[in-house]
């Protein structure tokens, strides 16, 4: 993920409280003839920043076992996410070969397919391997296929929460049996301006150049990218010698279903997928601690994710719930944001530790956090303990822009008796490593020198490292081992391995000859034996990752120009009239008292039509708010920058939310017109209280459901006692 290759690197940037976005450098993409400030400008992205990883454009051969040929036509998505998987696996104490042929399931969350795209600039350099590298599903399937996986292999793609709910089919399939083990993760890389472009006209991008979840200030979001892989079994599978990070006690997934328009969030909805999810796991949804926000960055819909929480939890909480979003760090990840979401809270639970919420200088004004029983994480401090018994607990919500929601419930994880050590100190340690090229192993080495060197004693024993890197480790072609008394030794042996080539067994003086011959046997490509290694140790220990020799493997003739460059055949850009500046808002202001607020409707009328694509004369408005005519966010937001432009006025998208018909917009527009120029008149003014109370119930109105309305109708003709079928 952006500025973190590991979860170790990645929890050091949560609590030192790190913004890892950046602005998009040029071996990327030209971004000077991308960028332009106006969010109405087609073609063009709003902001320079996002959260990026490196070497997207690079690969290792030797891992994936393919040659140089096919790689170039692999999705990096497809790259980034296997590595992924190789590194969960890793970090599990999981040997490869353990799983070949095993029900180990692969649920992914992708969503964009900018590679793809791109490869289609050049037909000659489409072909079987584009196919293979391409496709979607195959970021799954070349996971089951490298580690000889039986279980199902299937892809997410319901877009902003498409790991999430990758995860929870992952534990649904957990749970019927159907497998006994799953690799669950998400990934979403920014290879091509596309994407990013059509964000960008639909509104969502910040202009400020940050995610500012649960800020004043939010006002959309920055990109980020990146990938995320964890490994899940069931907790009646877990023995004494697996960590275990989190627990996950509940999970569900829901839709919006018809709403204002399809982007609108929802709260009754995400109120209902939390409690849903709560009661799988049978828990309390007022016993969660934290919740870790979707983090799009809009007041609105953070709002809408505030007041849900709540909800769900109930009143009866004797502690507010905390909030926070990992994409004020990382920027926001796309399909890959829930996944993001979900390591960091796992991360949290298993260091007993909650990160800080960077970006929020002020609180979101449309959240009432103590009246909600709501409070921001805003500084690096141990998870509180509440006295009562129970583990710790946290949630994770997920939307999308479809609609889709989902919610996640975890837990700490049950505390395990370690063995009291013996008190004898072991006469020697056997420490092994293996890669596969002689440079990657000398790599291994120099990082299991500075992890010793910098990790206390107290947090990693010898004993379970040096059992973690003989038996849940894969072990690889070329080999090294080296043998010393104490953790000092050791850092000394691995350092002299990684300095010197040729030498695979290194001994300290001393050692006993059965623990050198069973280092010399397996340099020479043997199995390691229990009876090695002595003593009450064997817990899985997170030792360094396997060092992959990436390479260069990219089509060179996509170069950051070629990529950032409008496809020739593009339709040539309509003829775009010169702006009006003031010469709409003077012939309202100019007009009679009684004539000023016709003149704007017509104005808007005509907005209104053109943004629509339809006639005018056709456009029916009386009694029809602007998402009854069929307006949505994105169209929203071109609107506003028209009627912007046209009067002068400085205006926000959710004015449409808050005057939602033509008449009440008008009347809303033209006092802010007025006030501008500081014109007094009888139409300008505040309007009457009769008027007043009837804008106020159209808006009430106009802000409830289908359902909410039929009810309320239904409720208000019984009084009158008419009938209504």
């Amino acid at each position: 993920m952006p500025g973190a290759e590991c979860s170790r690197s990645l929890w050091k940037l949560l609590c030192n409280g790190i913004d890892a976005t950046r602005e998009i450098p040029s071996e990327r993409w030209e971004l000077g003839s991308l960028h332009d400030p106006a969010p109405d400008r087609p073609g063009k992205i709003r902001n320079r920043h996002a959260g990026l990883i490196e070497g997207v454009e690079t690969a290792d051969p030797n891992a994936f076992r393919l040659s140089k040929r096919e790689l170039r036509s692999m999705d990096p998505q497809h790259r980034v996410l296997f590595e992924s998987a190789w590194h969960a696996l890793e970090d599990a104490g999981i040997p490869f070969d353990a799983l070949r042929g095993s029900r180990t399931g692969v649920f992914v969350g992708i969503n964009f397919n900018d590679y793809q795209r791109m490869l289609a600039r050049d037909w000659a350099a489409l072909d079987g391997y584009a196919l293979l590298g391409t496709t979607a599903s195959f970021a799954a399937n070349r996971i089951s296929y490298a580690f000889d996986l039986r279980g199902p292999s299937t892809c997410s793609s319901v877009g902003c929460a498409s790991s999430t709910t990758a995860l929870h089919e992952a534990c649904r399939s957990l749970t019927l049996g159907e497998v006994e083990l799953a690799l669950v993760g998400g990934v979403e890389l920014m290879l091509s301006p596309e994407s990013s472009i059509m964000l960008s006209q639909a509104g969502v991008f910040s202009a400020r150049g940050q995610c500012r979840t649960l800020d004043a200030q939010a006002d959309g979001y920055i990109r980020g990218e990146g990938a995320g892989v964890v490994v899940l079994k069931p907790l009646s599978k877990v023995d004494a010698s697996d960590r275990v990070y989190a627990v996950i006690r509940g999970s569900a997934v829901n839709h919006n279903g018809r709403n204002e328009w399809i982007m609108a969030p929802s709260a009754p909805a995400q109120a209902e997928v939390i409690r849903r999810a709560c009661e799988w796991g049978g828990v309390e949804a007022a016993s969660l601690d934290y919740v870790e926000l979707h983090g799009s960055s809009f007041l609105k819909g953070d709002a809408a994710e505030a007041i849900a929480i709540s909800e769900a939890l109930g009143e009866r909480r004797s502690f507010p719930c905390r909030l926070g979003a990992v994409s004020n760090n990382l920027g926001y990840m796309g399909a890959a944001a829930g996944i993001a979401q979900f390591i960091k809270v796992c991360l949290s639970l298993y260091h007993r530790t909650l990160p800080p919420t960077i970006h929020v200088d002020a609180p979101n004004p449309q959240i009432a956090f103590e009246a909600l029983g709501l409070t921001i994480q805003s500084k690096l401090e141990h998870w509180p303990e509440r006295g009562t018994g129970e583990p710790r607990r946290a949630g994770v919500v997920s939307t999308s822009l479809g609609g889709s929601n989902a919610f996640l419930v975890l837990e700490s994880a049950p505390e395990v008796r370690v063995a009291e050590p013996s008190g004898v100190e072991a006469p020697g340690h056997l420490l092994v490593l293996s890669a596969l090229t002689p440079e990657a192993l000398r790599q291994q080495a120099m990082r299991l020198r500075d992890f010793l060197a910098e990790t206390p004693a107290s947090d990693r024993t010898l004993e379970d490292v040096c059992v973690t890197a003989a038996f849940k480790r894969q072990h690889h072609r070329h080999r090294a081992a080296v043998i010393a008394r104490g953790r000092d030794g050791l850092v000394r042996l691995l350092g002299e391995l990684a300095r010197v080539s040729g030498q695979a067994l290194l001994v300290e003086e001393g050692q006993l000859p059965g623990l050198v011959e069973a280092g010399r046997a397996y340099v020479d490509g043997g199995s390691l034996s229990r009876e090695a290694f002595p003593g009450s140790g064997g817990r899985c220990v997170s030792l360094p990752l396997y060092p992959f020799q990436r390479q260069r493997l990219w089509p060179e003739w996509l170069s950051p120009q070629e990529v950032c460059r409008a496809p020739t055949d593009s339709r040539p850009a309509p003829p775009v009239a010169p702006p009006s500046e003031v010469v709409v808002s003077r012939r309202v202001q100019e007009a009679p008292a009684g004539e000023r607020e016709a003149r704007l409707m017509e104005l808007l009328r005509a907005q209104v039509a053109d943004v629509l694509e339809v006639d005018p004369a056709e456009l029916d408005t009386r009694g029809r708010t602007f998402f009854e005519l069929g307006l949505n966010s994105i169209g929203a937001t071109v609107l506003k920058e028209r009627i912007s432009r046209e009067l002068g006025v400085t205006l926000f998208t959710t004015i449409f939310f808050e005057h939602p018909r033509l008449e009440l917009l008008a009347k809303r527009l033209l006092a802010l017109v007025d006030s501008r120029t500081g014109v007094s008149s009888e139409v300008g003014s505040l309007a009457s209280a009769p008027a007043q109370e009837e804008q106020e119930l159209r808006e009430r109105i106009a802000g409830l459901s289908e359902e909410q309305a039929r009810e309320l109708i239904a409720r208000k003709l019984a009084e009158i006692s008419i009938e209504v079928d």
